[in-house]
């Protein structure tokens, strides 16, 4: 007997084949356990499965029936739906000429056709036909009416298949959790790298254990952990981009970030972000996506890239029958590096980055350590062995790290609250630290920094990084403050240029401004009075070409030179003695009259 095949012994009923066994095969290959479950569950009459594929009665010349092979084996273990109850299908399992099993989606619509057609899939994975009349649609007919018991959610992303979080898909087939999930039309090259090699003591000792005195290093190991808990929080996906010149570091801060969830073939392109982005974020939904080289990606699509990503919903589109097709959804934190910062590679193309793209991937230094982007080489003597030892352990220790960490989290969700508060606390500690100002902006990013924070201080507490306690939330704080300190001299610069453009417009054109007691002036661009001038939403845009509107308000603000009411608009509303109260943006007039006197 072949031990790598099932030993299958037909049971006959008055000669008709009806039911099978499958005997145990203790070298069989792909979890012969998985298989043996299903057993004959929901098989309709006529078919059965032998050792070395589908049989079916059929009748012979004569007036008996005989059992005819029709394909390599099959098995049908499960019917599968999505959450709304629709996208129905069977969950097939196919056996390859090697021995080799693989699970397959096959959409129930197709099989109704008991067409070939609809067997591609498994033709893809070594499905064999039998040289037999009408074996094709004998098959389709079987998967059709074969009926198991087993019921499995579709899904079309990894990560947490439900709100309750009681159960978390992972890439190589892994569910965490006690349901039956199956997931389909996600990113193959994704889910092949989501796999484990070598064991967590082992990632601990060699990958972890050197991020100790390496702030970015840190970062990126808490970061790449934060995946399974942004839906928990509640939280918008985005991250970090590291930014810096060749060969000082930044590809192993991506490849140590890597190892938490997989090989090192888990470091995606930008390049490929153009028209594979969405079924790359559904693979790597609650857990880690990661770019490399943003200068391969055009700078016109990577400004909608980092938007699509961070907002965590993908683009609408229409079916054949001109109905809305599922629009796909995601949360996933992200990790990115280039030589350029994403604004100055947009800037290349003639693209203007907008309000919220820096803040959704934020821009950080990566090669102004002592050692490019490390502070210490835990005892190799240079940079450049660092990182070869990383890649090697890398290769050797990945992909544990991850779902002990999921586990971790489900382990834990009573604690939910305290997680929300640790997270707001550190946020108010660092504001009040630093003496930052109340800025929305600025308090969205240290909320990033801060949920890396918690998550490498869940892991360090659950034994996955053998970090000492607070490594990961120093770390984090040390890094927000670099970004405040970079940042805030780029702030006071777009300070200047966005008065300086107001000013400039406004006293060239002060005719353009009808004086609300009407004495002088033309309303074409707003109304003034002593001390402030009106500037209408069209007149704004035009005056800040290219620029959103919406941060130049905020720059306005900033400065004090913007009057609002009460609510979160920056925008003005006039009085009731001017037709429809309009909305304008309300900028000082005395202060901009003084400017240009200075």
């Amino acid at each position: 007997m072949n031990t790598q095949h099932p030993t299958i012994n037909p049971v006959s009923d008055k000669g008709n084949i009806v039911s099978f066994q499958l005997a145990s095969a203790a070298n069989h290959k792909n979890d012969l356990n998985a298989i043996t479950e299903v057993h004959i569950d929901g098989m309709p009459p006529g078919f059965a499965l032998r050792s070395d594929g589908i049989y079916q009665v059929r009748q012979n010349d004569g007036d008996d029936v005989d059992p005819v092979r029709i394909c390599s084996p099959v098995v049908v273990k499960g019917i599968c739906r999505n959450s709304e109850n629709a996208a129905w299908g069977r969950v097939v399992s196919v056996q390859d000429p090697d021995g080799s099993w693989h699970e397959v989606v096959l959409e129930q619509r197709e099989l109704a056709k008991k067409s070939v057609a609809a067997l591609n899939s498994l033709f893809d994975r070594g499905l064999e036909l039998a040289p037999v009349d009408k074996a094709g649609q004998s098959l389709a007919e079987l998967l059709l009416r074969w009926r198991p018991d087993g019921r499995y959610l579709r899904t079309d992303r990894l990560g947490w298949v439900d709100r309750d979080f009681t159960a978390y898909s992972w890439g190589n087939g892994r569910v965490v959790g006690h349901r039956k999930v199956v997931t389909d039309g996600v990113s193959l090259d994704v889910v092949s790298s989501m796999a484990t090699v070598g064991t967590l003591p082992g990632w601990r000792e060699t990958l972890a254990a050197a991020c100790v005195g390496n702030p970015l290093m840190i970062l990126a190991v808490s970061h790449a952990l934060t995946g399974p808990l942004l839906s928990v929080l509640g939280r918008d996906g985005g991250g970090f981009h590291f930014r810096g010149v060749s060969s000082r570091g930044k590809s192993t801060l991506l490849g140590v970030a890597a190892s938490v969830w997989g090989a090192p073939s888990f470091v995606q392109s930008w390049r490929g972000t153009d028209n594979g982005i969405e079924g790359i974020a559904a693979a790597c939904n609650d857990s880690l996506l990661i770019l490399d080289e943003l200068h391969q990606v055009e700078p016109r699509v990577a400004g909608e890239t980092v938007y699509m990503l961070a907002n965590g919903r993908g683009k609408l589109r229409m079916s054949s029958n001109g109905q809305n097709q599922s629009t796909r959804h995601w949360s996933v934190p992200v990790l990115s590096s280039g030589e350029l910062s994403l604004e100055d590679h947009m800037a290349s193309g003639g693209k203007k980055m907008f309000a919220g793209q820096d803040i959704r991937l934020i821009d950080l230094v990566a090669d102004s350590g002592r050692y490019g982007a490390f502070d210490s080489l835990n005892g190799e003597a240079n940079g450049r062995l660092f990182a070869e030892r990383m890649q090697r352990a890398g290769r050797l220790n990945y992909g544990s790290a991850g779902p002990a960490f999921v586990e971790a989290v489900m382990r834990n969700m009573a604690h939910k609250d305290s997680w929300v508060h640790f997270v707001n606390n550190r946020c108010e500690d660092w504001t009040a630290k630093l003496d930052l100002p109340v800025d929305g902006q600025i308090q969205r990013v240290s909320a990033r920094f801060a949920i890396a924070a918690l998550a490498g201080e869940l892991a360090t507490k659950n034994g996955i990084t053998g970090w000492p306690l607070a490594t990961a939330t120093h770390a984090a704080f040390d890094l927000f403050h670099h970004w405040f300190e970079a940042r805030d001299g780029v702030t006071r610069l777009e300070v200047d240029e966005a008065i300086e453009r107001t000013r400039s417009y406004v006293t060239q054109n002060l005719h353009r401004f009808l004086r609300l007691d009407g004495s002088e002036g033309t309303m074409l661009d707003g109304w003034r009075d002593q001390d402030w001038v009106y500037i209408t939403p069209e007149s704004w845009k035009a005056i800040h070409d290219q620029v959103d509107a919406i941060e130049v308000a905020r720059l306005h603000m900033s400065a004090g030179l913007l009057k609002t009411q009460k609510g979160d608009s920056l925008q003005f509303r006039m009085g009731r003695d001017i037709s429809g109260r309009p909305r304008v943006y309300a900028v000082r007039l005395a202060e901009l009259l003084r400017c240009a006197e200075a």
